[in-house]
């Protein structure tokens, strides 16, 4: 049985490494090549996740690169914006406009750049969706309640 190293890990691994003589430096460079395998395994594995696994990811993503949004009331706003637009379905596509994915990029090809940053096709992998959707909202609107409160006027987002 192979045991994938986690960032939770590292003092252990440390410790174990450091027992059997490698260094701290060697071993800190080992376990962080591990967890970048391991996000990247994760990331290329997120093509077959449910809607739930998709907001999840989201609330991943707000934890790591938008804390600010970290609060009950942005993270509902988020879940009801992108609930309307998708139902949260990274292979979600209007048939009228061509939008698409999770935030329902329009055009979807908005979100080609995001695709390549991750090494996937951002056409059925939410991870670039959900990052360019975050973006998104960041830039035009400040917050999920703002983007939340456009859409709600019926003027999209």
């Amino acid at each position: 049985m192979r045991i994938k190293p986690t960032e939770r890990m590292l003092p252990y691994t440390l410790a174990l490494l450091a027992a059997v003589g490698c260094s701290r430096e060697e071993s800190a460079k080992n376990s962080s090549d591990a967890a970048r395998e391991s996000r990247v395994q994760d990331v290329q594995r997120a093509s077959n996740n449910t809607p739930a696994q998709n907001k999840e990811l989201a609330r991943y993503m707000i934890r790591k690169d938008y804390p600010q949004w970290n609060k009950a009331s942005q993270l509902q706003c988020l879940d009801q914006l992108w609930y309307r637009e998708s139902h949260w379905n990274h292979r979600a596509r209007n048939k009228r406009t061509g939008a698409c994915g999770i935030p329902q990029s329009y055009p979807c090809n908005k979100m080609k750049a995001m695709g390549a940053k991750y090494g996937v096709n951002y056409r059925t992998n939410p991870w670039p969706q959900i990052a360019w959707g975050l973006q998104y909202i960041e830039k035009r609107y400040g917050a999920p309640c703002a983007a939340w409160r456009r859409f709600k006027s019926g003027r999209g987002y």
